[in-house]
């Protein structure tokens, strides 16, 4: 019988790509993927999430924004225990973005910066999508400066589809999971699955 993948849920288009890449890396397909536009939306519907998965799997991913991850993780699905089998909220800590830098050789090469301009430990970060900016404002392409940063030094008009482009062909989740113990436990959790 053919299954129709995980569906996944994240918080925004910046996040698509690289939650496709994470099922994939971790050896299952990607279903349909929902953009909840923001932690409020997909934090009110996370128990339809739950509830829904009794008939499929979802993965919802979820960035900690600093707060410790074990806390906001008791607080968004402390009173469901135990959590279906086929249902995992995965926290990235702090941010997608702290995931998609912890693949220095991915990084590097494709937003032609030094890899020791990277973060050893961007989960430590407090702001990773203000460090990414820092870090690709001094991008030797000038395509990628114009792309990611606004002189202001906000978030430029390519950056979605930017990160989105490097999550599907340069971004390596297994490579970044060795620097990111967020990464890595969302990929050992999700490989546990059931089929």
């Amino acid at each position: 019988m053919m299954t129709a993948g995980i569906t996944v849920v994240v918080e925004g288009d910046s996040d698509i790509a690289a939650a496709r890449a994470v099922i994939e890396a971790a050896g299952r397909s990607p279903g349909r993927v929902f953009v909840k536009r923001g932690t409020g939306a997909l934090d009110r519907d996370l128990h339809k999430y739950i509830s829904a998965s009794a008939h499929g799997s979802y993965v919802i991913i979820r960035d900690s924004d600093g707060v410790c991850p074990v806390e906001l993780r008791e607080e968004l699905v402390g009173t469901v225990s135990p959590l279906p089998p086929s249902f995992q909220l995965r926290i990235a800590h702090a941010m997608t973005e702290a995931w998609l830098m912890a693949d220095h050789e991915g990084f590097a090469q494709y937003f032609s910066v030094r890899t020791d301009d990277l973060p050893a430990a961007p989960e430590m970060i407090r702001d990773p999508k203000q460090r990414l900016l820092q870090i690709c404002a001094r991008s030797r392409s000038r395509t990628i400066r114009a792309a990611m940063v606004r002189s202001n030094g906000r978030i430029g008009t390519g950056y979605v589809t930017t990160l989105q482009q490097f999550a599907e062909s340069r971004w390596d989740a297994m490579r970044a999971a060795s620097r990111s113990p967020s990464l890595q436990r969302a990929l050992e959790r999700i490989r546990q699955m059931p089929l």
